[in-house]
């Protein structure tokens, strides 16, 4: 008869033996595939990384690869509706273009995970990757108005510490036997909390930190040359650049703290208010910087205004939600595009947006800014089945199509509009 230890030893060799099994079968027949950036023609090119070795190839490659013509590559579905998905991949931030011999629309962009660029257009389902330099962690980046130059933001070095590069495309024409993955760049100074350009993509404006505060500095786009025009005992600002003469500056937001935007003339040096007190508040000025959009979160409600700067008259618009998810039309100074949330879950805004605590399920308006008139444009989720929080929209310059980013996943999208 078996002793109660031998017993107790025997069921020990089965159950070790069966989690084996177990653990054998599971890694041998669980293994997940999932979406695969497209991998380089080139198997034998070696990537240059402009920050940290260089590795040089000598044979030359294209830099411009048609990603549909990969067998390898599993392209997104592309759909034939009003409403496409551009690519699935994350992306980092795009910039729209236009195709001159076909009038095309089109946007260039940059993946978040490994800083490739692309290029897609409405009126074509090919994808064209610009370059193969590899850049982990990109987490913003702000493109040039000509679509061909580009600022990357990136997380360095596996810290936290933010660096920041700019970059510009070769032409598609050029090969790559003095590889470095299609583009030239250079670094930006160190510690820069925030950029923005001007419209005509020429200057930039950034702020960076020091003891004593901020300090914000015009520059050439390489960052080359800069003059300090503004110093701030604040750091915590978000800034753009809507029209030639005037760069904004607003408070970072919260609902519990009120909220400043002022307009910083570039030219004179002269800085003044423009909106004050306002809990929650987030602007969105126009390009001619005689309007803007804000938000108010006072009474725990989201609110939206649009605000003449010249009379300092505010009206309530007929739709809730933020100055970030619209834009100002291209044809119209009095039109916007806004994405609507359907609802707004509990809590307070815009901190659990940002903090991404809560998410939305968004529709798209047109709005009337002069005669309040509002048109819904598309009820995405009831009228394709697709539940997006939009961030990002950009219009083409007929306002015929409007790209944007699902922020859910961080995919790029296209509306067609007209």
């Amino acid at each position: 008869m078996m002793s109660k230890q031998s017993a107790i030893i025997l069921i020990l060799v089965v159950f070790l033996g069966a989690l084996g099994a177990l653990i054998y079968f599971y890694f041998t027949f669980n293994t997940t595939n999932g979406p695969q950036l497209p991998p380089v023609t080139n198997n034998n090119l070696d990537v240059y990384d402009p920050f940290g070795t260089r590795l040089v190839d000598s044979t030359p490659a294209s830099s411009t690869e048609i990603i549909e013509n990969n067998p390898d590559y599993n392209a997104p579905t592309f759909s034939t509706d009003k409403l496409r998905k551009i690519f699935e991949e994350p992306v980092a931030s795009f910039s729209t273009i236009d195709k001159t011999d076909t009038n095309s629309a089109g946007v260039r962009y940059i993946l978040r995970s490994n800083g490739n660029i692309y290029e897609a257009y409405v009126d074509s389902t090919e994808l064209k990757r610009m370059s193969i330099i590899t850049i982990p962690k990109v987490y913003d980046s702000l493109w040039l108005a000509d679509g061909e130059k580009v600022i990357i933001r990136y997380l360095k070095d596996e810290s936290e510490n933010i660096d920041t590069f700019y970059i510009w495309l070769n032409p598609a024409t050029t090969t790559l036997n003095e590889f470095e993955g299609g583009i030239n760049g250079n670094h930006l100074p160190e510690n820069i909390n925030s950029i923005a350009m001007n419209p005509a993509g020429t200057k930039l404006f950034f702020l960076t930190h020091n003891l004593t505060g901020s300090s914000g500095y015009l520059s050439t786009p390489d960052g080359l040359s800069k003059t300090l025009i503004f110093q701030s005992p604040m750091n915590e600002w978000l800034i753009s650049w809507p029209k030639e003469q005037i760069i904004t500056l607003t408070t970072k937001p919260s609902a519990k703290v009120s909220g400043f935007l002022y307009f910083l003339n570039n030219q004179t040096k002269n800085f003044s208010r423009i909106i004050g007190n306002i809990n929650g508040l987030t602007t969105k000025t126009n390009k001619t910087a005689t309007e803007v959009l804000y938000s108010d979160s006072s009474q725990s409600l989201l609110k939206l205004y649009v605000l003449n700067v010249q009379t300092g008259e505010s009206k309530l618009l007929p739709v809730s939600t933020l100055p970030e998810k619209c834009l100002w039309s291209n044809t119209d100074d009095k039109i916007i595009y806004c994405a609507v949330p359907k609802t707004f879950p509990v809590g307070d805004y815009p901190d659990i947006w940002y903090q991404g605590l809560a998410t939305f399920t968004d529709s798209l308006w047109m709005i009337n800014t002069n005669t309040m008139a509002s048109t819904l444009v598309l009820d995405i989720k009831t009228d394709t089945a697709n539940d997006l929080d939009i961030i990002n929209p950009q219009l083409d310059n007929n306002d015929n199509y409007l790209f944007f980013i699902n922020k859910k996943d961080l995919s790029l999208w296209n509306l067609k509009l007209k």
